[in-house]
Formats: structure tokens, C-alpha cells, sequence
């Protein structure tokens, strides 16, 4: 316990720093993995609204692996954790019928046998957990719930700054898309004298036919002030007997 005293006070300080720019995931698990007896291996859950689940950070790759066979079969000490107010605490995943499809196959695949997993409480509709992994059976009791306890406040700070970074980061993007794809029904509308609405539906279609993302023929339109077409192509037949596209010759007959 005085170990964990120690990793408790040494965050609080980094908590506390005026030029912190924020907790540290992969410090947070780190920190965590080595307070929590019987383990060295932790991991952060984190499940967004319109997103599949994801490792935020985690120690290393046994515990990546875990996750991977959770968010695959849907169920999972981790998932249900960040749903619920509960600590999941699982002896042997083998024996444990929360999960018939994960926990004999997470003991086959990883040899992780027991589980930790504490809810971090963020904000809005996101929802996160802390989970520890261990290759030995009943490794966790209250101790190790305690100890887990403890760091998951630090832990969804440090959760709830990366996702508020990465929001921001998300909304420059889309602004910055939305300045592209403006300017670029600007240019189309002035050269072919439609609407914003057909000059919209342009870009759309261009951006189907060539499978590319709206913005970036938008930025293609916006260096080069033309709309990026597909180039024309024509079947031949090889000697095999099977058809293949080819480029359609250039004006001056040679490839394009």
C-alpha cells in the first residue's frame, strides 16, 4: 500500500501542474499496471456514440489482444464495465458464464485467465472503463479493486482530455472541408452556371464515380479549377479468353 501512496501522490502533483497540458494515458496504465498486484498489464476502454469500441491505451500487446477478441464478439468484462456502475472482477474467464463466447476463447488465444474492469465516469454520451489482465486465476480481490478504484478518477481525466482533443481535432477537419467544398461549388458554379445545388451534386457524383472523399476532389477542384473525371477506358481481350481495362489512348496516340 505504501507503493500505492506513492504512485497516488505522484499523480496528483502532475494533476495539480499549471503547464501540464493533461494526465497521460499511457503514463496512467503504466502507473496503474504496477500499483495493481498480480498484474503488469492495463488497458483503457473507450465506446463513442457512432463508433465501434477501442483501446485508448493500454501497457502492451497481451492486453491489445484481449480487447481485440472483446470488441469482435461484442461481450466482455470491458464493455459491460463502462456500461455499468459495478466493477466486473472475474476469477477465471473459463468458468465464468457473463461471457460463453470471450472467455474461453480469451484463455485459449492469450492465456489471460482473470480480469479487472472499473468504469471511468466522462462525460456525455461516451463511456469508458480501466481493466487489468492477468495470467493467474482469482488474481484480483479487494485490494486490487481498491488500488483500481483509485486511479480511475486520474485514468477518465486523462480519457476525457484526449477525446476532447481529438473532438477538436475532428471539428478543424470538418470546418476546413467545409471551406474546401464552398470554394469549390463557387468555382463550379461560376464556370458552368448552375446552382449551389447542382454544383453540390457535381462534386457528389464526382466523388462516387472515382471513390474518392468529397473533400479531397473538392481540393482538386479548388488547385486546378477543373472537376476530376475518371478517365475513359475500353475492353480488350487478352489472350487468356479475359476481358481488362485499359486506358483509352491520349489525343496524341500515345498511353495516357
Amino acid at each position: 500500500m505504501q507503493q500505492l501512496g506513492a504512485q497516488f501522490a505522484e499523480l496528483s502533483v502532475r494533476l495539480s501542474s499549471r503547464d501540464d497540458a493533461g494526465i497521460d494515458p499511457d503514463r496512467v496504465v503504466r502507473m496503474a499496471a504496477m500499483a495493481v498486484p498480480e498484474t503488469n498489464h492495463c488497458g483503457l476502454t473507450v465506446l463513442r456514440s457512432g463508433h465501434k469500441p477501442y483501446t485508448l491505451s493500454s501497457t502492451d500487446e497481451l492486453s491489445l489482444a484481449v480487447d481485440r477478441i472483446q470488441y469482435s464478439l461484442g461481450e466482455g468484462p470491458c464493455l459491460d464495465a463502462a456500461e455499468s456502475d459495478t466493477a466486473e472482477v472475474v476469477g477465471h474467464l473459463a468458468r465464468d458464464d457473463r461471457w460463453p463466447r470471450f472467455g474461453p476463447r480469451c484463455v485459449e488465444e492469450t492465456g489471460v485467465v482473470s480480469m479487472l474492469s472499473v468504469r471511468l465516469a466522462v462525460l456525455g454520451k461516451d463511456q469508458a472503463a480501466i481493466n487489468f489482465y492477468s495470467r493467474l486465476p482469482d488474481a484480483f480481490g479487494g485490494t486490487e479493486v481498491a488500488a483500481a478504484s483509485i486511479f480511475a478518477p486520474f485514468a477518465a481525466l486523462a480519457v476525457e482530455h484526449r477525446l476532447r482533443e481529438q473532438d477538436a481535432r475532428n471539428f478543424a477537419a470538418a470546418l476546413s472541408s467545409s471551406r474546401q467544398i464552398g470554394t469549390a461549388m463557387g468555382i463550379l458554379m461560376a464556370q458552368r452556371k448552375v446552382s449551389s445545388e447542382e454544383a453540390f451534386a457535381l462534386l457528389r457524383t464526382a466523388s462516387q464515380h472515382l471513390n474518392r472523399k468529397l473533400r479531397d476532389v473538392a481540393l482538386e477542384v479548388e488547385e486546378t479549377g477543373e472537376l476530376p473525371v475518371r478517365p475513359a477506358s475500353s475492353r480488350v481481350l487478352r489472350k487468356d479468353g479475359k476481358d481488362r481495362d485499359v486506358r483509352a489512348p491520349a489525343e496524341d496516340g500515345n498511353p495516357a
